[in-house]
């Protein structure tokens, strides 16, 4: 049986399949579940079906043995994907198999992943580990009037922190000139439906609204100066949450990646459920600019595409984001015993001059460099990235 996972679980269950011992056949295939981009169950069997048919034409022409235990393999993912398969919170699939000594891992991942097969020796974890390594991490700050929620978003799971700040601009009926309504406006929370009444303008209120949105600014900034996030994402009614926004400390205007559609006073599944669309769109957006900053690489300095540049900026300590086509072989290169550089198959490190050591899999080493190095790494599609690049590109730091 599979197990939904994440955080700390998911750094174990990686360390649990690294150290399983060697096989003569291991299949470790990465499948995409996610409702937003597979609607129907089918949708997920045929992209499977797609990958069983890669697995098994790249053991064909080999060992016969190799191939049987290729094929029954997939016949073990097929029939745990077709038997247990529950979508209702899973949105990716990492699952190995291993026919000759009859087991079978799979971990359900509450974030898609991008649909692989490798037939291998031992598992192939490339994108779990860079998944643990580099997921993004999301602060959530939901404001009104009256109140603040805050929350971290990581791996799927939504954390709710104890109340920061619960001002106490209070609500009053039609009193001083401004009517406001402590009913559910279009945006669904109190306090936002305002009209003039009569001549006279109670000022007080607007002042001890826009206190209580400068106090739980400051308590916000100071929750993400003791929890560092890589994005911020704001909601609540649009006047609170463009007022919050403007009180927060320049420190973290860069931060902010987009807007949450949900009450302040809306349930937790309800905000887990506007939480994680905001982050597909961010996370969608993101990996958008970084492949067209790839197309245009002859004319981005800060761009390198192919093997020798990549593993020569990785080397360098320069990658800031490394990009790997999913459909791939295993790539031979080599180790400098010197300098740890990586590069191409040579004896001689290009680098430093001194000798090489092989490396059976290149592209995994360059993955656990980048994540060594603090660089983000991104499993895409092959034909995403420009053809010349031989399936992989990074962007540079400098």
């Amino acid at each position: 049986m599979g197990t939904l996972i994440a955080g700390n679980r998911l750094e174990q269950a990686v360390a649990e399949l690294v150290a399983r011992p060697e096989s003569p056949v291991v299949t470790t295939c990465y499948l995409d579940v996610d409702g937003a981009h597979r609607p129907r169950r089918a949708d997920c069997l045929a992209a499977f079906h797609v990958l069983g048919q890669q697995a098994h034409a790249s053991a064909e022409g080999g060992d016969l043995a190799r191939l049987i235990a290729v094929d029954e393999d997939i016949a073990m993912l097929e029939g745990w994907i077709v038997s247990n398969l529950d979508r209702s919170l899973t949105r990716g699939l990492a699952l190995v198999a291993c026919s000759l000594e009859s087991w079978l891992r799979v971990i359900e991942l509450p974030v898609p992943v991008h649909d692989e097969i490798v037939v291998a020796r031992r598992p192939q974890i490339l994108q779990l580990a860079a998944l643990v390594a580099t997921s993004e991490r999301f602060g959530v700050a939901l404001v009104d009037r009256e109140r603040m929620r805050v929350f971290e978003y990581h791996l799927g799971v939504l954390l709710e922190f104890p109340s920061l700040f619960e001002g106490v601009a209070p609500h009053r009926e039609r009193q001083h000139g401004w009517s406001v309504s402590s009913a559910p406006g279009r945006a669904g929370d109190a306090g936002t439906l305002w009209a003039p009444a009569g001549s006279h303008v109670d000022r007080r209120e607007a002042e001890r609204a826009e206190q209580h949105l400068a106090m739980c600014a400051a308590a916000f900034a100071g929750h993400l100066d003791e929890h560092p996030v890589d994005h911020v994402l704001l909601g609540g009614p649009p006047p609170e949450r463009t007022r919050l926004e403007r009180h927060l400390p320049e420190r973290h205007h860069s931060h902010i990646a987009g807007h949450v559609a949900v009450r302040v006073s809306a349930g937790f599944d309800e905000v887990l459920r506007a939480v994680s669309t905001a982050v597909n769109e961010v996370e969608r957006s993101d990996e958008e600019a970084l492949l067209a900053r790839l197309t245009g690489a002859p004319w981005e300095p800060e761009t390198v595409l192919g093997w020798p540049a990549v593993l020569g900026a990785l080397s360098a300590g320069r990658v800031k984001q490394l990009v790997v086509g999913t459909d791939r072989t295993t790539r031979g290169g080599a180790r400098c015993t010197s300098c740890n550089a990586l590069q191409p198959p040579g004896a001689v490190c290009t680098t430093c001059g001194a000798a090489t050591a092989p490396v059976d899999d290149v592209t995994e080493a360059a993955v656990e460099q980048a994540v060594a190095t603090g660089a983000r790494c991104h499993f895409v599609a092959p034909e995403r990235i420009p053809a010349a690049a031989e399936g992989v590109a990074a962007t540079l730091r400098y």
